[in-house]
């Protein structure tokens, strides 16, 4: 692995080389702020832009995604100039005016000092909830989990994950996967008793043998053993208990 010195804010930050700079900046306690990248799932980040950044190489500046721009020898990247802060800004206010329910946001834009929009709320976004359209859930349901159980349905505006025909997925474990990768917190998943309910489909959990905690979905323990040829008898009890 090739190891590259990068500039940021004024500081040197070794890495490696094609490592994203935001990631890059993570491992240096570098706050810029993300929605849409996850460190496992290769093809994600660029879709909410609000990671952009100023990169400086070759006597040229460029605004970028820092979730998916590549650290290269000689870069320096500038996190919190004027001009990041106002394009930053705008596209904190769009994702208010269109998710206006979504805390992390919120959160988010407040760490800007943005406390309000001034865009119209949209008109869909009481059916929308709390997304954003970054495709993170369906990334990794398909590249992490290997399941495929959602796909982003729709274009433009009404572009939303979902299974399809918003029917109940045969394909879906019931692993939550989605869920906690949901960078806004859209995703409804309950956990009741022994049962789970997600994307509109139950699923029986499997209780720990010595807690007696339900920990994980039939369906996901019939999936890894199917797939990897696991023995059954190792999810009797929770990662706790092993």
């Amino acid at each position: 692995m090739e190891k590259i010195a990068v500039t940021i804010n004024g500081r040197i930050c070794e890495g490696i080389r094609d490592q994203s700079v935001l990631s890059l900046a993570m491992e240096n306690g570098i706050y810029i702020p993300a929605l849409c990248y996850h460190p496992e799932v290769a093809s994600s980040g660029g879709s909410c832009r609000v990671c952009l950044v100023e990169a400086h190489q070759g006597g040229s500046m460029r605004i970028v995604t820092s979730c998916n721009y590549p650290v290269r020898e000689g870069l320096e990247i500038k996190t919190d100039t004027e001009l990041v802060k106002k394009i930053r800004k705008g596209i904190l206010e769009l994702l208010m005016a269109r998710v206006p329910d979504s805390d992390v946001i919120r959160e988010m834009a407040a760490k800007d000092g943005i406390t309000e929009t001034r865009f119209f709320k949209d008109e869909e976004a009481d059916s929308r909830g709390k997304c954003i359209a970054c495709s993170v859930c369906t990334l990794v349901c398909e590249e992490v989990v290997g399941v495929c159980a959602i796909s982003m349905l729709n274009r433009s505006r009404e572009k939303s994950p979902g299974t399809p025909y918003h029917k109940a997925s045969n394909a879906c474990i019931g692993c939550g996967a989605c869920a906690y990768a949901c960078p806004t917190g859209a995703i409804s998943m309950v956990d009741t008793g022994d049962k789970r309910i997600i994307w509109d489909k139950e699923f029986r959990m499997v209780k720990c043998s010595v807690c007696g905690a339900p920990y994980i979905p039939e369906a996901q323990v019939d999936w890894i053993v199917k797939t990897t040829g696991k023995d059954r008898s190792f999810f009797d009890k929770c990662p706790s208990h092993r």
